[in-house]
């Protein structure tokens, strides 16, 4: 399968650019290639913590089911007391 690469122009604060480039030139990496790489882990953290928000969520749904269903009693009494 052949790989299509897509270019993007993204705007950085003067100071960020130098960082950028004086890491690349230490590290011996290409500017495209670094930021190919820190995307990547972003995406790939940011979509981690939102499985593990959406895991979460689901599971106190289940907790908070089974705290009503264990009160439909008191109710269920309370409204014959009205």
């Amino acid at each position: 399968m052949e790989e299509y690469n897509k270019k993007m122009t993204i705007e950085l604060e003067q100071s960020v650019y130098e960082e950028i480039e004086e890491y690349c030139q230490d590290a011996n990496i290409e500017e495209s290639e670094l930021m190919n790489k820190m995307l990547q882990c972003f995406i790939k953290d940011t979509m981690n913590k939102m499985d593990a928000m959406r895991k979460g969520y689901a599971e106190m749904g289940k907790i908070n089911l089974e705290i009503c269903s264990e009160f439909d009693g008191c109710e269920n009494e309370s409204h014959a007391h009205i």
